[in-house]
């Protein structure tokens, strides 16, 4: 059959066209929390409660704030990735270094993926100021510029109970309530949950221990109707076990924190590694002086990257090793907490400071 030239030249224009179209399509993707399959597609809108993806394959889709666990951009450097690595295993100093030369590098257009690092940057800088005192001016201000600066990012929720944190940190109540408050006015069952731990926290570093204990008490009480409302409850079960742990109420402390262990995925190291502190301190409550050292070891051995904790096991170590006739190890203990942590509230209190 003969097919007229003109014709021809059309269609494979249109052709053309349509690759082209296909190909300037911005491939961004989703990592969700409640999934494992990962979503590609190109996120078209962005909100602090919700983001949209119209999908390569199929229609376009919401995705909940809360359920985002990571957005790969399409516009984002192959570094990037690296330097999230780098915060995930605790070395906070090299992925801030790292995500600054991502951010320097970035066209003005990728607006998105510089929001994101902007606030990995502040994440990192969070986290590090949590074992580091001196750090914690400049953390608070930079987790304030980005809640500030980008109150319709899907991030925002998260920043602000960065932010709430490093308030608690610095004893600023005031303020660390507020910020929590604004994370539990969110539309999530499983961030106010969250909110409503963390205003415990507050209490009982006010030394409010019945209060604190009557909120962690609620926050076990409410339905959860997910996963990730009953991760939060785990969270709520670790303050729970510390104001046991001050009441001297030991063996319940340990049937808490043991469900906690047992509960919580192996991959969140935050949860582990604070359930592993603070069964140290209930062990030693009991006068079981061998098994809080092994408790604390863990912290030492597996979640070394949590360093507020790493830091209070260190200090711990440091107290403990001789009295089970291994003052070597104490002095160990001692020196890494004072290298790797010299500006830690342990690092002071071991000190006599």
């Amino acid at each position: 059959m003969r097919v007229d030239r003109s014709i021809l030249m059309l269609l494979l224009a249109s052709m053309a066209n349509l690759c082209l179209t296909t190909n300037a399509m911005a491939i961004d993707i989703i990592t969700r929390k409640s999934q494992e399959n990962r979503i590609s597609g190109e996120v078209t809108s962005i909100s602090k409660t919700a983001i949209k993806v119209k999908q390569q394959t199929g229609a376009e889709i919401e995705i909940p704030a809360n359920d985002i666990d990571l957005i790969e951009w399409d516009a984002a450097p192959a570094t990037l990735k690296a330097a999230i690595g780098q915060e995930a295993n605790g070395n906070y100093d090299a992925a801030i270094s790292s995500l600054q030369t991502v951010l320097d590098g970035l066209p003005v257009t990728a607006t998105n993926v510089r929001t994101d690092v902007q606030f990995f940057i502040a994440r990192a800088l969070a986290k590090a100021a949590l074992a580091d005192s001196a750090r914690m001016p400049e953390a608070i201000a930079r987790m304030k510029a980005f809640t500030d600066g980008n109150i319709t990012s899907f991030r925002y929720y998260e920043a602000m109970d960065y932010l709430g944190r490093l308030y608690l940190a610095t004893y600023d109540y005031t303020q660390a309530e507020a910020a929590f408050t604004s994370v539990e006015n969110s539309p999530f069952d499983d961030w106010k949950l969250s909110a409503q731990s963390s205003k415990a926290r507050v209490m009982l570093a006010q030394n409010q221990v019945d209060q604190a204990l009557s909120a962690f008490d609620a926050v076990l009480k409410a339905p959860a109707k997910d996963e990730s409302s009953k991760q939060r409850q785990l969270e709520a079960k670790l303050g729970k076990a510390k104001c046991l742990n001050i009441k001297n109420q030991y063996d319940q402390a340990l049937k808490l924190l043991a469900e906690v262990i047992s509960n919580a995925q192996e991959s969140d190291s935050r949860l582990q590694g604070e359930a592993q502190v603070l069964r140290g301190t209930a062990l030693l409550g009991q006068g079981k002086t061998q098994e809080a050292i092994l408790a604390y070891l863990l912290v030492d051995i597996l979640f070394s990257g949590q360093q507020d904790y790493h830091a209070e096991a260190l200090y711990n170590l440091a107290k403990l090793w001789p009295s089970v006739g291994q003052p070597g190890r104490a002095e160990e203990a001692r020196a890494n907490l004072e290298t790797k942590y010299p500006n830690s509230p342990w690092t002071k209190k071991l000190s006599g400071v």
